[in-house]
């Protein structure tokens, strides 16, 4: 058995010498920025104003506010609230600006039977026209 420490132990304190990074940042962060202009864009297109969405995630106002300006960085538990009350994947929080994000960007609301053709098409430009 793996022995799990208490919290304040000191098998769960920081090295020596090192502060405690900002829970708040002062700027924003370039991936937080993103994905919180992502969320931003989402919860409009949603059609959720301010108000009702921070009630639908169940997260904090000021946590709300600040993740869209991205002057915090969402954990997992916070990616899952925003995702579940969005309607999306967390995927589709983080997604960045490669082609491979765009053509999830692009698939993302289309049917599955859709999105099956899609890969099928894709496997045989991949495999240059054999069948599988």
């Amino acid at each position: 058995m793996i022995p799990i420490p208490r919290v304040g132990s000191t098998a769960m304190s920081r090295p020596a010498g090192r502060k405690p990074a900002p829970r708040h940042r002062k700027k924003p962060d370039p991936l937080a920025q993103a994905v919180g202009s992502r969320v931003s864009a989402l919860r409009k297109q949603a059609g959720f104003n301010f108000d009702a969405f921070v009630e639908e995630t169940g997260l904090g106002r000021g946590y709300i506010s600040e993740l869209e300006r991205g002057l915090v960085v969402p954990g997992l538990h916070a990616l899952a609230k925003l995702a579940g009350a969005l309607n999306v994947s967390m995927s589709d929080l983080v997604a960045g600006d490669s082609p491979r994000d765009e053509l999830y960007e692009l698939t993302r609301g289309l049917p599955d039977a859709e999105v099956k053709r899609l890969i099928e098409h894709i496997r045989k430009v991949r495999d240059g026209g054999r069948p599988r």
